[in-house]
């Protein structure tokens, strides 16, 4: 039943990006000019048609940390492609810092660029002058998403991150928004073609502007911000209760 489920819940994606997706691009971003609204639809569609139809519920937590009126990077683990939907419900607008590969699936690369994503390349080289590109987005009112693990985690528990996000913060004055993501994995799960129904947890934390983090290394941000993201997994809680309780 999940191995069903999933297919029909990647159907249901792909029929909503070419029969609403489409024409809202074209409206959105040739006649009104605000492309970086344009992921408004996905945020209706997969609140109100994806989520509903495939039993899925949005926790979050936190909200009052989300910045108003500011372009901002939000910076999350990674175990579930149900990740990357489930922001622009929970949070709002956001583009992607994604792999260079997804640009090469036909109409799927475009609707990467229509949306104002960014690719990352594997040659180093080829991704020179990213952090202007994403202070670029900000200063025109979007926002961006980025998961430094680099890719999903197979067991729920964290990877390291990579040094990437964390370094163009630096040298481009890029507020960073760390959020937790609970349970993605489990609905909708990187080792099995399956979908499975239940809630999915957002814990938001507390914005890091530029300012905050001037005088940190690149090394030391990147782990400040792992410690972070990392103390809301029930895992993490779990293991410091153990330590707590035996203190």
């Amino acid at each position: 039943m999940g191995f069903i489920r999933a297919v029909l819940f990647y159907l249901g994606i792909f029929s909503g990006m070419i029969i609403l997706g489409t024409p809202y691009i074209i409206y959105k971003g040739a006649i009104c000019r605000r492309k970086n609204e344009i992921t408004n639809v996905c945020a209706f569609y997969f609140k109100n048609v994806i989520f509903k139809l495939f039993g899925l519920k949005i926790k979050v937590e936190g909200t009052e940390n989300i910045p108003k009126n500011t372009g901002f990077v939000i910076v999350a683990n990674h175990m579930s492609f149900l990740d990357i939907p489930v922001m622009w419900p929970a949070i709002g607008n956001t583009a992607f810092i994604a792999k260079a590969a997804l640009w090469k699936a036909p109409v799927f690369g475009w609707v990467l660029n229509s949306i104002g994503c960014i690719p990352v390349h594997k040659n180093p080289r080829a991704n020179a002058g990213m952090g202007a590109l994403v202070r670029d987005r900000l200063d025109k009112k979007y926002n961006i998403t980025v998961f430094p693990e680099g890719h999903r985690s197979a067991d729920g528990k964290m990877l390291p991150f990579q040094n990437g996000i964390f370094k163009m913060a630096k040298e481009n004055q890029l507020p960073l928004l760390p959020v937790t993501l609970i349970g993605t994995g489990d609905r909708l799960p990187k080792v099995k073609w399956a979908q499975y129904p239940g809630e999915v947890r957002m814990v938001i934390h507390p914005l890091q502007t530029p300012e905050s983090f001037a005088d940190k290394s690149t090394t030391d941000l990147r782990n400040e911000f792992h410690e972070i993201i990392e103390s809301a997994m029930p895992y993490k809680q779990a293991e410091l209760a153990s330590v707590s309780k035996e203190a």
